[in-house]
């Protein structure tokens, strides 16, 4: 069951109070690790623009701190995800008290934005690169002319230069000799222009080094979200909590709980782990 759990009893309506404690705590620990500022970036034209942005890694340090703080739960440490420019940060908490076992979970979600430094090589990249596709154009053309006249030259040698487009297809699906003989004359063509190659690696090198200029901003938004907002991928700070009921003899565990019957003595245990979750978030954030 996640909370905030239904009902009306003495267990669901204190459970859920702490629960509201716990994420108004985390909520107000986690803001100041999400601070905005301003960083210059370039744009694709070159333009230079300035974008907001947050450090994950703060984020990260404050979750490491929680994990550090909190005693007895057991944790997987931080976790990164990500879906395209949609990012996670986050980490989880498990303890069982009695027969229930709870889960927690803090995280953020956000965008991730890319750009590009502020660097003039940017431009003279993307200009070098204009360049190389205009050579390039200009020596595939050269290739292909090379090309259309080495085969028609080869197609006459064995009487097929005035064929259809159709019967010539036919002839060379039957006759793997000449086809065998067409592909390594038009490789011995390409050698003829090495400058093609040359302008193929340049580009390579030229885009790593692009790539290597490029930087992300990231960017979220400071309201509250719960498991089904997080699914849907909006931006935000997250957290719930499930407690379920273990058997203890399969360890299985079952959602289902007849909160009801739940005593006191251990509704005051259960509320008390998530109090000390609710203390060590307000000390972590300070």
């Amino acid at each position: 069951m996640r909370l905030p759990l239904k009902g009306d009893d003495y267990f669901t309506n204190n459970l859920n109070s702490t629960f509201d404690k716990v994420k108004d705590r985390y909520f107000e620990a986690i803001k100041p690790q999400l601070m905005m500022n301003k960083l210059s970036v370039m744009l694709g034209d070159g333009t230079v623009s300035q974008s907001d942005t947050f450090e994950p890694q703060k984020v990260i340090a404050f979750y490491q701190r929680l994990i550090n703080s909190l005693q007895g739960w057991s944790t997987t440490g931080v976790s990164r995800s990500n879906t395209g420019d949609l990012h996670r940060v986050y980490c989880q908490f498990t303890q069982e008290v009695g027969k229930y076992h709870l889960h927690g979970y803090f995280g953020i979600q956000f965008h991730a934005l890319p750009y590009y430094r502020v660097n003039k090589r940017v431009i003279e990249i993307q200009k070098e690169l204009r360049e190389i596709a205009d050579k390039a154009t200009k020596t595939f053309a050269l290739i292909g002319s090379r090309g259309n006249d080495i085969v028609q030259q080869e197609l006459e040698k064995v009487g097929c230069a005035e064929m259809g487009s159709e019967e010539l297809f036919t002839k060379l699906f039957e006759d793997k000799e000449l086809l065998d003989d067409l592909e390594v004359k038009a490789l011995a063509i390409e050698k003829e222009f090495p400058e093609y190659e040359e302008m193929h690696n340049e580009k390579i090198q030229l885009f790593t080094e692009l790539n290597d200029l490029v930087i992300e901003t990231y960017q979220t938004t400071l309201v509250s979200i719960d498991y089904n907002r997080l699914m849907q991928g909006e931006e935000g700070i997250v957290t719930y909590f499930d407690i379920e009921i273990v058997n203890q003899k399969t360890k299985e565990r079952d959602s289902y709980i007849n909160t009801g019957i739940i005593t006191k003595e251990l509704t005051k245990q259960i509320i008390g782990k998530l109090d000390e979750v609710a203390k060590k978030l307000q000390n972590v954030a300070t």
